[in-house]
């Protein structure tokens, strides 16, 4: 599993959900995410969709104030994880 590093602004509209920066190739973007799924500054990706040199393209869990779903972010953004699977 992939997680993204991001960076915690404020809280969002519900108790339950917290407004994230994250970092991306052209600057930054911000999600509302759930407060559950940030663990160690960080939040869970899908695997890369395309990379370069020194960025890859991920696809977020919810879409940015912008409307994007997947990013270009810099590639020391992406921690990768080890999934354990639940019984």
């Amino acid at each position: 599993m992939m997680r993204l590093k991001v960076e915690q602004i404020s809280e969002g509209l519900h108790p339950s959900e917290t407004i994230v920066s994250i970092r991306t190739s052209n600057g930054s973007e911000r999600v509302v995410v759930s407060t559950r799924s940030i663990v160690g500054n960080s939040i869970p990706v899908g695997w890369p969709l395309g990379q370069t040199d020194e960025t890859t393209l991920i696809e977020l869990p919810r879409e940015t104030e912008t409307g994007s779903w997947r990013v270009w972010v810099p590639s020391d953004e992406l921690v990768q994880t080890e999934e354990r699977l639940r019984a």
